[in-house]
């Protein structure tokens, strides 16, 4: 038996089509350091990103720059993950073996050990301290612009003091100083504390051994350093007890930034192993040599270098940059010399122990340790494997270090990327100025977030793009401080104009209030939201992004305006709801962007939220309440004056609820009544005083006026001591002016027998006549006192 398909039905489904986008969503583009443009973004794993950061070299406190560096990449990290949706696997390095590292350990060593040994200061310390003095010049003069002379003799302190005389009285060497090495400023100053420590410890012994050796130690470590380092018994111990300490700090210091702590935190210390392998692969892979210990990446076989279908480059970052001895060197460290190397552009991958005192690792070349580019490449390579979405790092790390990171990683892996984008944070200048403590522009973090909070700081850094250079400066305190009061201030609006509405009746009244000023305001959340986007999508643009918040911010205030007391609060809501949600994406408020979705404000750290007990909350408010409820009762039972009543309830609303955090502004209330505001207490209290500041000054200034203005009054009047008769005659004129006047007192005769012209006689009596009218204000004045 066979079937037949069943026919269409009459009623069948009507047919549809695929709607069309009126509005093209943006695409999320990035600055790419390696093609010098935007790139679209596009992960290796969907929606995984795998990001490396280089992390900080432990040896000092962290400062402004490495918060401008870690701060900005922590907001982009932010608006990936919490705005873009991504999943970001953040790993960050922690450089705790280097050449500074090293240096700065075991003279900290060294010198809290000589502190020790010598309770109180000898004659030999303050000797070794000369010689360390002595050491130390040879790098001030180095750095001359120009020779200049030693007095005679062969004294250090003396030639010394003639570099210094000459760095203050010739404008032109002391720039070309500065200009020639970046410290010479450093140099003068650090050398003249010391000077004039050793000096007066060569006269009198009475200096603390501390105090002298803090004075001193900017020649006395190094000189220790040099002649005492292999001395050290357990040097890895040494300079890993100090990298734990300032790692720790680092840290502590990026969660007072609100940074978000990386996903994984790798220590060179800890991989020391596995970079032995790794640089063994690349000798392996023709493109590194051994030489006396150590090991050198051969840039000349890099470079060119046939792969798999593609050419090898060195320098991709910064190709200018290949030769430039001063980058390269610095990027070696201090302590590494060039046995063995054969071309100037080779770089260290593992460099051999070269005296006693440094911590070394075990490997097949003989002791030494890791370079200091081999360490991201291995590290981030165990972690993340043969290629990566994003590293980054700041701008100065361009070359040598990231373009020596890309060349041995591709020399090891064998390919043509490991790395797609490139992310390199801009410089930041303060005023100006690199900072520098030459300079006496240095801010640690510490200084910083003592003159401002954390989210002051962030938010002066989202008004820069990220890859550009950034000047921090008083002006941009300023514009940040006042962009945080209107957002403050929006906010404590909004929410006041919430809690008025819930305390409405909930019947309605009949109006919908969804008018062309909902509609307009409405169409403009939308629009910015959509430009908000598009900000975030050109790389990350938070400068713009900001400004879209104020610019909507500012819309949202002038519906209250246009409204009145008939708004409704469900589109602002919404509004709020959302600035709310991207500020704390991008790390600027507390809590969560996800899970305190229908937050407004920036939410405070500590807040108990409804836990906690109630009764303790509420206390302060009570006996607030209570206490001006019995003045009242106390004026009304006194049969007071009205206007009492008044005084006392504006003072109730000046004094007791500004210091709960309670901001009442009259009239303001949907019935006529007050609005009331919550706002933190310290910043009522700052308006309140200083509006008791300005009302002191204007009364100030009034006072100031009147007071002018009375002893204007009378030095005028004072004029009028004089008599009209007398005005003429000594002592308010000369002796020999006039020889004769007539009975008024005005002058008919000059001093040489001349009598006096008409014009002359009619100007004097006009005189006085006007001193008559002075004379009688004056004794009626007098009259009075």
């Amino acid at each position: 038996m066979t079937t037949t398909p069943p026919q269409a039905s009459s009623s069948a489904m009507p047919e549809w089509t695929v709607p069309k986008k009126t509005i093209e969503e943006p695409v999320l583009r990035v600055y790419n350091s390696l093609t010098r443009q935007k790139d679209v973004f596009i992960p290796l794993k969907g929606r995984q990103v795998d990001w490396y950061n280089c992390g900080p070299t432990v040896y000092d406190a962290s400062h402004m720059g490495h918060a401008r560096n870690y701060l900005t990449q922590d907001i982009v990290r932010r608006i990936l993950q919490d705005y873009f949706g991504y999943d970001v696997n953040f790993v960050m390095n922690v450089t705790d073996i280097d050449d500074k590292i090293i240096l700065r350990a075991r003279e900290s060593y060294l010198l809290d050990e000589t502190v020790q040994k010598n309770p109180a200061l000898t004659p030999e310390l303050v000797a070794t301290a000369r010689k360390a003095f002595a050491a130390f010049l040879p790098k001030l003069v180095k750095s001359l612009p120009s020779a200049v002379n030693a007095p005679n003799g062969d004294d250090a302190i003396e030639y010394f003091n003639a570099i210094a005389a000459r760095d203050s009285s010739d404008a032109e060497f002391a720039r070309a100083a500065r200009e020639k090495e970046e410290k010479f400023g450093l140099y003068i100053s650090s050398l003249t504390t010391a000077r004039d420590a050793i000096l007066a410890a060569e006269k009198s012994l009475s200096t603390p051994t501390k105090q002298f050796v803090d004075e001193t130690a900017y020649v006395l470590g190094p000189y220790l350093g040099d002649t005492l380092g292999d001395t050290i018994k357990d040097p890895q111990a040494v300079s890993r007890n100090l990298a734990a300490h300032w790692e720790k700090s680092f840290f502590d210091d990026m969660a007072r930034l609100r940074a978000l702590p990386p996903d994984n935190i790798t220590r060179v210390s800890e991989y020391v192993p596995e970079i032995v392998s790794f640089i063994d692969g690349i000798i392996k892979n023709g493109f590194a040599y051994e030489a006396e210990g150590n090991v050198w990446f051969d840039v000349g076989k890099f470079e060119g270098a046939q792969g798999d279908g593609f050419r090898h480059e060195y320098a991709k970052l910064q190709p200018n940059s290949k030769g430039n001895k001063k980058l390269l060197d610095e990027g070696e460290g201090a302590l590494t010399g060039n046995k063995g190397k054969r071309q100037s552009a080779d770089f260290a991958l593992w460099k051999a122990r070269s005296k006693p005192g440094e911590p070394a690792w075990p490997s097949p070349w003989g002791e030494g340790r890791p370079g200091w580019h081999i360490e991201c490449s291995v590290m981030a390579s165990e972690v993340l494997g043969t290629q990566m979405d994003i590293h980054s790092g700041g701008v100065d790390l361009m070359f040598p270090h990231h373009d020596n990171e890309l060349a041995q990683s591709e020399a090891y892996h064998g390919c043509r990327q490991w790395v797609n984008y490139f992310l390199h944070t801009g410089h930041l200048h303060i005023e100006g100025l690199k900072m520098s403590k030459s300079l006496k522009n240095f801010i640690s973090i510490d200084d910083a977030l003592r003159d401002y909070t954390a989210r002051q700081l962030r938010l002066a850094f989202m008004l820069q793009t990220w890859n550009s250079k950034m000047d921090f400066k008083k002006d941009l305190v300023a514009d940040v401080k006042t962009k945080e009061e209107t957002l403050d201030n929006f906010f404590t609006n909004v929410k006041a104009r919430i809690s008025e509405s819930a305390a409405r009746a909930q019947q309605s009244d009949g109006k919908h209030h969804y008018d062309d000023l909902e509609k307009a305001l409405v169409a403009d959340f939308h629009k910015a939201q959509r430009e908000f986007r598009s900000a975030l999508c050109d790389s990350f643009n938070t400068p713009v992004a900001v400004n879209i918040l104020l610019d909507l911010v500012a819309k949202v205030n002038i519906y209250f305006t246009a409204r009145g007391r008939e708004y409704n609060i469900a589109p602002v809501r919404s509004i709020a709801q959302w600035i709310t949600r991207q500020l704390k994406m991008f790390g600027l408020g507390e809590g969560s962007a996800v899970t305190d979705a229908t937050a407004i404000g920036w939410g405070k750290e500590g807040d108990e939220g409804a836990s906690g007990d109630l009764e303790a909350k509420l206390d302060k408010y009570i006996r607030a309440i209570a206490s001006f409820r019995d003045d009242v009762r106390k004026l009304a039972i006194a049969g007071a004056d009205p206007k009492e009543t008044l005084i006392l309830s504006d003072r109730f609303r000046d004094q007791d609820l500004v210091n709960l955090g309670i901001q009442l502004d009259d009239g303001q209330g949907a019935d006529g009544g007050a609005l009331y505001k919550l706002v933190d207490p310290a910043v009522l209290i700052r308006a309140r005083e200083e509006k008791a500041q300005a009302a002191a000054d204007k009364a100030a200034k009034k006072a100031a006026t009147a007071a002018a203005a009375e002893a204007k009054r009378i030095a005028q009047l004072e004029k009028g001591r004089v008599p009209p008769n007398m005005l003429f005659r000594p002592p308010q004129v000369a002796d020999n002016a006039f020889s004769k006047w007539d009975e008024q007192g005005i002058p008919t005769v000059d001093g040489e027998g001349n009598e006096v012209s008409k014009s002359s006689s009619k100007k004097f009596q006009k005189e006085w006549k006007a001193q008559e009218k002075l004379h009688e204000a004056f004794k009626e004045w007098e009259a009075k006192q």
